[in-house]
């Protein structure tokens, strides 16, 4: 996904990958004409200020209420993709930094019977058999 928030932005698809949407508007205008009326906004989207920086710089590239409208749409598209991933973000930060860190841990006393076979994590071994896992069969 591309949002052209520049003129100096590359293109990351098609023909033109690797050129910026200032080259692409000077040799091939049709393009870019192309591109907005035909991809998706979940590939590519314009932002506000860079339809603005086209009809300022080549004012001959026409952009018609019509594609204005699709355009519109395109960027509400972008920006629910950019909310959302951004919530999933924020989610997955949440249960890195939250859930498992309240989990009990289980390497400090891998391979031993208690942990392995009975199940005890380092804590418990820690706290129930004074961290000697070997102490497991000594517990009644």
């Amino acid at each position: 996904m591309i949002y052209f928030e520049a003129l100096a932005q590359m293109f990351d698809f098609g023909k033109f990958e690797g050129c910026d949407l200032g080259e692409v508007l000077m040799c091939s205008p049709s393009y870019v004409q192309w591109v907005m009326e035909n991809v998706d906004g979940n590939s590519c989207a314009f932002s506000d200020e860079v339809i603005e920086q086209i009809q300022t710089i080549f004012p001959d590239f026409i952009i018609s209420s019509e594609l204005t409208n699709k355009i519109k749409e395109r960027q509400s598209e972008y920006e629910e993709k950019v909310c959302s991933s951004e919530e999933w973000a924020e989610e997955i930060h949440e249960l890195e930094h939250t859930e498992y860190d309240d989990k009990d841990t289980y390497e400090r006393y891998n391979g031993s019977y208690a942990q392995d076979e009975m199940g005890y994590s380092d804590d418990d071994i820690d706290t129930i058999f004074e961290g000697d896992p070997s102490a497991y069969w000594n517990i009644d």
